[in-house]
């Protein structure tokens, strides 16, 4: 059998990963290969109908692995993207032929022998490039915060012993040991033994734990400390656009400086275009960090402790101070100052990001290295 198509399927119907599945799809099939795509992960009389009609040799799903289709002909490859876990465990995501992380710190995590690496995101250019800036922000940051914890999730009963144990007096520890130990905290195991930790030497309870706990402590609370911290690094020493989900407008402290959510690539470009600086936490190698660079953007990220592993991190690809910015969160305002203030030295990184990302870090170079992997393991690719 020749690999001749191949299926995307994204974890939901959502605006963003209707565009993101276009872009994906246009990769694979400037690769060569005939591409069929669904926002929405197909249940066995869904996928038995879809692989009716599409007939395709290659099977390419985001966070769910061969494990969760077991109703999969076993003829069909099937690759798994782990983007995030969604409260699960790594262990969980087993079985395809392909694993690919969307982390380089998940590398030493993941416990299986099959074919595995880190996937990077790549960019579009039909709907990323550079264009005359209409510059508007001197800074901005894209991307989603939590709710606030509401009363009730700070009252909430988390004790498994007989004695209460209230959400709202762990959080404070919980808070300050993962801000010390962040370099030691890489997925969800982590966070949760941290809390079990946390419960018996300072309570000495027992954590009972649920799926919403479980997302709060390994997602929910990371994200949350993460953002705020830059976020109110940054608000001294300039001003801010907030652009994501409505959810900003609950923290009283940073609803003047939210915008909008942005619905469109050309929004989203504008943005990444006219701010004289777009930051970034979180993964550094991340989606919004492609689509800016592309887009001629400046993007300063914040600094992760896998970013320059072999195999994995944004160090592999791209040049801190050459093609971007980088940060520990106690030097961003110096960072942002002296930047807002060089603009000549600001267009130089942002011209270099361009010229990268255009000459490797396409969605067409994601799609031609995955079909790379397949024919490593002995596929044969028709293209």
């Amino acid at each position: 059998m020749k690999i001749r198509r191949v299926s995307l399927f994204l974890p939901r119907d959502t605006r963003w990963y209707r565009m993101l599945s276009r872009q994906m799809a246009q990769g694979f099939s400037q690769a060569g290969l005939e591409v069929s795509y669904c926002c929405g992960l197909l249940d066995q009389a869904g996928l038995s109908d879809w692989i009716n009609q599409y007939r395709p040799d290659v099977i390419f799903e985001m966070n769910r692995a061969r494990n969760d289709v077991p109703f999969l002909p076993k003829h069909i490859i099937h690759i798994c993207w782990l983007v995030d876990f969604n409260g699960r465990v790594i262990s969980d995501f087993y079985g395809s032929e392909i694993t690919y992380l969307f982390s380089a710190n998940w590398l030493d995590k993941f416990c299986y022998d099959g074919f595995y690496r880190w996937l990077a995101p790549g960019a579009c250019l039909n709907d990323y490039y550079p264009a005359t800036p209409d510059v508007r922000y001197p800074a901005s940051f894209v991307g989603h915060i939590p709710k606030p914890w509401s009363m009730d999730e700070l009252d909430a009963d988390i004790s498994a012993d007989s004695i209460p144990l209230r959400f709202g007096e762990v959080l404070p520890i919980l808070e300050s040991r993962i801000t010390s130990q962040r370099n030691y905290l890489n997925v969800h195991d982590d966070y949760l033994a941290l809390l079990q930790t946390v419960a018996k030497d300072y309570f000495n309870r027992t954590v009972k734990l649920t799926n919403k706990l479980e997302y709060d402590v390994s997602g929910r609370l990371i994200r949350m400390l993460n953002r705020r911290e830059l976020i109110d690094n940054i608000l001294t020493v300039t001003d801010l656009a907030l652009f994501g989900p409505q959810n900003w407008n609950d923290w009283d402290v940073y609803r003047p400086y939210y915008h909008c959510q942005l619905d469109s690539v050309m929004q989203m470009r504008q943005v990444y275009a006219g701010s004289q600086i777009n930051l970034h936490e979180g993964e550094s190698a991340h989606f919004r960090v492609m689509d800016c660079m592309a887009s001629g953007g400046l993007i300063l990220i914040k600094k992760n402790h896998w970013d320059e592993l072999v195999g994995g991190g944004i160090r592999n690809f791209f040049v801190p101070g050459l093609h971007y910015l980088e940060f520990d969160v106690d030097q961003v305002g110096d960072i942002c100052r002296y930047y807002l203030n060089q603009p000549l030295a600001a267009q130089k990184i942002r011209s270099a990001a361009v010229k990268a990302v255009r000459q490797a870090h396409t969605w067409r170079h994601r799609a031609e290295a995955i079909l790379a992997d397949l024919a490593g393991l002995g596929y044969k690719v028709a293209c």
